[in-house]
């Protein structure tokens, strides 16, 4: 093996080398710089091979092939989070061409996606005037059964297990339909959100299927 000061001339290196392989080495070299700046030159690849680049020569002393050092622990971390984050875009970018295709296919102007916009809306909206009538009903309901219920009470008289279970009943109906009606205007406003997020999308698409103005 033989070790040269990095910055030794090239010329010098090159005769160094031919004139070892010449006087018997193999029929290629390996050639690798050390941590201390020092070139290495040899018919076996180093050691710890791993912690250094390094090139593969022929006889005439030229490069045939180039070897990278194993990467670190971090540099393994790094990489891995780097084609995470380029896998991640790519389906993000896929996702959004299906999305788009989807919504240039199903619309063909902004007067057809408000058309649809509307009518899914008259639907939530019918929806909510059915559980919000219901719970209405419902209310009424446990408030006649109560004020019979405070009546007996104020008579000092036993409520009725009818009437127990009655307001029992009223509460949970109550409860659920209440709830009904958060989920309903949720999913109202959710619907109005992607709605106009389509339309500021197809906007776009449109334009760029246009071009610019002219």
């Amino acid at each position: 093996m033989i070790h040269l000061p990095a910055r030794w001339p090239t010329q010098l290196l090159a005769g160094t080398l031919l004139l070892t392989m010449a006087s018997g080495a193999g029929a290629q070299m390996y050639r690798w710089v050390d941590e201390d700046g020092q070139v290495h030159f040899s018919d076996t690849p180093p050691t710890d091979a791993g912690r250094y680049d390094r090139e593969v020569l022929d006889r005439r002393g030229l490069v045939v092939e180039r070897l990278e050092r194993a990467q670190t622990a971090e540099e393994r971390e790094r990489e891995q989070a780097r084609q995470a984050a380029e896998a991640e875009t790519a389906r993000r970018e896929a996702e959004q061409s299906r999305a788009d295709r989807i919504l240039l296919q199903s619309f063909g102007s902004e007067r057809e996606l408000l058309h649809a916009r509307d009518d899914r809306l008259a639907m939530v909206d019918g929806n909510i005037n059915l559980v919000r009538n219901k719970l209405s009903s419902l209310q009424e309901q446990h408030e006649e059964a109560r004020d019979r219920a405070q009546r007996l009470q104020a008579q000092d008289r036993e409520l009725p297990e009818n009437l127990q279970r009655r307001l029992s009943s009223l509460e949970r109906q109550i409860l659920r339909h209440e709830e009904q009606l958060v989920a309903r205007q949720q999913e109202r406003e959710a619907l109005v959100e992607r709605f106009n997020r389509d339309l500021k999308r197809l906007r776009q698409l449109r334009q760029e299927q246009e071009g610019p103005a002219s």
